[in-house]
């Protein structure tokens, strides 16, 4: 027998997949809509670990070598650990809390074995306690959704990765699959409820309709819409999968056609039971005695992580989820120290003075973010010629579900609400990669004490509301389809000008926070003329070509809003400025706040509004307080262009 040098081999295996992983981590960031999350092999792990807080995957090495496991198949089994990450980081609560989403069928099953009990004289019986009780109800239900979970995995794996649908891999898979327990014959001793659950992952192994012998009838003989029942299930599945719909969705579909033959089969588990009395006896000498509500443990020899598992990193999910909030929260409410970025303690209590005073408004802007980024990827009805009513619009259909039973049993289906008159087709909104917004502000001495406190008032909730909209968009970038970020900087002109604020990509909160909390403090009028000609010349001249082809081919948006009390000092190189930034497909809008002679406003026009398609300026000369609310709408208007123009 030959001798192996086991840490050598692991080292290079190692090295290998690290290898192998690294090559494929544009696939993996496609699969799983997160391109920041690393992949680990670990030669001590049995299962996947993930690790949320870290963003890290650790691969069972060991496991790989003893399974003798090729590059294709390995992949396989971090798409199918991951299949739910999406999802799983979009709905994390509905995922952790689903128990209480199901309780009313948890309420009304409990209520069903609590009868049964009282019937055999066994109320009063310690081990058929209403807690007890319950506790195996929700057990079960969640056993149920667990498995319709890994069901929904398995598709999702074969839609998004077509190589496995391939006969010689499927066949690798299902030989997997079977190897974890899934054989047809395991079903044979399994509570109806769970055989019936079960059964559905056992038809897309083998592709037959499951016998479920201990049924009179087969649960799965029976047809909707003309469909039998597993080809519907796995059709909508599908469709659901596609669509990227999530668990709000499956619940809905399983609530309405998979739930109700699982409660039936499980009333008639229940009905045949043979309950037993615990004669005083402790909840550790009855759980010894196999009371007939407790179900045989199924021991599987899986890579994946279990039930519990995928518990504990919704809970890790949720709390980074709620620890980054608190992060944000901290630094824009002075708590972080933020002295290394030149923040101070007196320019985070002026910040927050405006934070507070704009709090309002940013959250009027909330609300419109989340309205925008729903809307963006919405069905739009599109009328078919020869339709008379459509087709069936499957989300209607699942809703009304138990009217449509009673319609089957009347033979009546006129007045059903589940047919849309209109064929409902996709249309998704081809949106920008990457928005930039630039302002450019005044910081002349003849900007005065009112007209600064409406500039950083705009300036705050401006700038804080599109901080917002890049968070939002970050936890919807699979919703979207794609990733595309929105970024602001600032700018001060006067004699000279300042970068106050970069488009920080790359970098951490703390420096983005600090940037905002700088272009808002640091506006204080000290800056003597106004020339905004050079400033705008500036962000010009850093256009590069590359990004100028992109801003052609809408991939890049760019966008400046300039803020001036007073008309442009060199108003002809302005105007050039101008102009160079239109060539190059950059928007452009400029306010003018405070008193204005007939000239100055004369310069502002010749800048801004003559000679064009469209006028560029607003003068809103003494109604400085309008800035907020102005600036705010110019970013709306600009944004709703962007979000619904690109069909």
């Amino acid at each position: 027998m030959p001798n192996y040098d086991e840490q050598k081999l692991i080292e290079e295996s190692t090295k290998h997949v690290e290898s192998f992983l690294q090559r494929e981590q544009r696939t993996l960031a496609t699969f799983t809509g997160d391109s920041s999350l690393m992949y680990l092999p670990d030669p001590k792990l049995e299962r996947f670990l993930l690790n949320p807080s870290k963003g890290i995957l650790y691969l069972p090495l060991a496991a790989f070598l003893d399974r003798d496991l090729d590059e294709n198949q390995i992949l396989l089994h971090i798409y199918y650990e991951l299949a739910m990450y999406p999802d799983w980081k979009k709905q994390t609560k509905a995922y952790l809390y689903r128990g209480k989403a199901w309780k009313k069928e948890n309420d009304r099953m409990t209520g069903y074995i609590l009868h049964r009990i009282e019937k055999e004289g066994l109320g009063e019986d310690r081990a058929y306690q209403p807690d007890i009780i319950t506790g195996y109800v929700k057990k079960e239900i969640l056993d149920a959704l667990h498995g319709l979970d890994k069901l929904t995995s398995f598709l999702r794996v074969l839609q998004m990765c077509p190589v496995y649908r391939d006969e010689a891999n499927f066949k690798k898979i299902a030989a997997y699959m079977e190897q974890t327990g899934n054989k047809r014959k395991a079903i044979d001793d399994m509570p109806k409820h769970r055989a019936f659950i079960n059964s559905f992952i056992l038809k897309e192994i083998y592709k037959t309709t499951p016998e479920m012998k201990r049924c009179g009838e087969n649960p799965f003989s029976k047809r909707i819409l003309n469909q039998p029942f597993l080809d519907f299930i796995h059709s909508q599945l599908v469709r659901q999968i596609n669509s990227e719909e999530g668990v709000l969705d499956r619940d809905s579909l399983i609530r309405s056609f998979i739930y109700p033959v699982f409660e039936q089969l499980w009333k008639e588990e229940i009905d045949a039971m043979d309950f037993f009395k615990s004669h005083g006896a402790s909840q550790e000498q009855v759980s010894e005695r196999k009371s007939p509500l407790q179900s045989k443990e199924e021991k599987r020899d899986t890579l994946e992580s279990t039930e519990e598992e995928v518990k504990k990193i919704l809970e890790e999910m949720l709390d980074q989820q709620e620890k980054n909030n608190e992060i944000v929260q901290n630094i824009m409410t002075g708590k972080v120290d933020l002295t290394s970025y030149g923040i101070n303690q007196n320019d985070q209590q002026l910040f927050q003075y405006y934070s507070n005073k704009m709090k309002s408004e940013r959250e009027k802007m909330r609300q419109f973010w989340s309205k925008l980024i729903g809307d963006a990827k919405k069905e739009i009805s599109v009328k078919k010629d020869g339709q008379i009513k459509g087709k069936l619009d499957v989300n209607s259909f699942i809703a009304a579900y138990p009217d449509f039973v009673e319609a089957e049993r009347k033979g009546n289906y006129k007045n059903l609400p589940v047919f849309s008159r209109y064929l409902l087709e996709t249309q998704a909104d081809k949106l920008p990669e990457r928005i930039e917004i630039s302002f450019v502000i005044d910081n002349s001495g003849s900007m005065n004490a009112a007209k600064i406190e409406s500039a950083r008032e705009a300036l705050a909730v401006t700038l804080l509301s599109i901080d917002d909209l890049n968070r939002y968009l970050k936890r919807n970038a699979e919703q979207l389809n794609q990733k595309i970020e929105v970024l602001s900087e600032t700018w001060f002109f006067g004699s000279q000008y300042y970068h106050m604020k970069e488009f920080n990509d790359t970098t951490s909160e703390e420096k983005e926070s600090a940037d905002i909390i700088r272009s808002i403090v640091r506006l204080n009028s000290t800056d003597g003329a106004t020339d905004d000609a050079s400033c705008l010349k500036e962000i010009s001249g850093n256009i590069t070509p590359e990004e100028e082809r992109l801003l052609k081919m809408g991939k890049h948006i760019k966008i400046v809003f300039e803020i001036t009390d007073g008309a442009s000092s060199f108003p002809g190189l302005t105007k050039d400025a101008v102009q160079e930034l239109l060539s190059q497909d950059v928007a452009l809008y400029a306010f003018q706040i405070g008193k204005n002679s007939t000239a100055s406003e004369r310069t502002f026009n010749f800048v801004w509004n003559d000679g064009y398609k469209e006028p560029h300026g607003i003068i809103l000369g003494e109604q400085v307080e309008k800035i907020p609310k102005e600036l705010l709408k110019a970013v709306k208007k600009n944004m709703q262009t962007i979000f619904k123009g690109f069909r």
